[in-house]
């Protein structure tokens, strides 16, 4: 006999799942309404289970649907607060200290959005931590680990940085000395 933990971990499952689950139920349900003459050599308990079954997925599948239309809802707000919150990001980059401008702005110069330096930098610790760099997924040495300017901050960064003079930092190397 089935626990109730093992129910509510039914009811975790994938609404493709709980749609084979709801259409064989459906089915079955169906032959034995039908009197088909196939589903007369099967157990007794079978229509039972099969109903209980149904019932089951035919309520993920509901939940289903309304998280669907719920984020279908929810999706203009979430987008304008996702908005919102890179706009204030973006305005973070003018309070940056000036290495770490540098940082970004030799990206930028030298047309790279990832780029490998120590992972004990003082300054790509302090970008990751604001959030204007990120580290790719995977393992990496800590003296070249991969740095990642995200989309928002590297078009800002071009943005901002079209008109200015940035060629001399295409020369640098900045990870060889401190700045």
């Amino acid at each position: 006999m089935p626990s109730l933990k093992d129910l509510l971990e039914a009811m975790t499952a994938s609404w493709p799942v709980a749609l084979a689950v709801f259409l064989a139920g459906a089915s079955i349900l169906g032959g034995y309404h039908f009197d088909i003459h196939y589903l007369t050599a099967l157990p007794d308990w079978l229509p039972g289970v099969t109903f209980i079954a149904t019932l089951c997925s035919a309520s993920i599948l509901a939940v289903a649907i309304i998280r669907s239309i719920l984020q279908l809802a929810t999706r203009p707000f979430r987008r304008k607060a996702w908005e919102q919150w890179q706009a204030k990001h973006i305005a973070g980059l003018d309070e940056l200290p000036e290495p770490e401008a540098l940082l970004l702005a030799w990206a930028v110069a030298n047309k790279t959005r990832v780029f490998s330096a120590p992972y004990f930098n003082p300054h790509t610790k302090a970008l990751v931590a604001k959030g204007f760099l990120s580290i790719p997924a995977g393992s990496h040495h800590t003296d070249e680990t991969p740095f990642e300017v995200p989309d928002h901050v590297w078009d800002a960064l071009k943005e901002n940085l079209s008109g200015a003079d940035i060629q001399p930092l295409q020369g640098l190397r900045p990870f060889d000395r401190r700045w």
